[in-house]
């Protein structure tokens, strides 16, 4: 057994993936709230990372429409992409 439970997902015949919610962060562009949460993934070793955007409006948080898929082989290389992302679909 190793030293994280969602490590040994395979332990357990019923589960085909297991994500950890490694990080998450808030950034503002133009005044609106977006949420980044980081999941890290342990059983797709092409797709490591993986953020998930939402945006707070009227005091509830909500996946943006048409979300990307802003992945990485590190953590902070998907973020960054996200963050890109979001940057360069508000400017357009």
């Amino acid at each position: 057994m190793s030293e994280n439970a969602f490590a040994d997902f395979r332990l357990f015949p019923a589960i085909s993936e297991a994500w950890e919610l490694t990080r998450s962060g808030l950034v503002i562009i133009q005044e609106e709230l977006y949420k980044l949460e980081l999941w890290h993934s342990f059983n797709n070793p092409d797709i490591p990372y993986y953020v998930s955007i939402s945006i707070q409006k009227n005091g509830t948080w909500s996946r943006i429409p048409d979300p990307p898929f802003a992945t990485g082989r590190n953590g902070d290389e998907a973020l960054r992409d996200a963050m890109a992302f979001l940057t360069e679909r508000l400017a357009a």
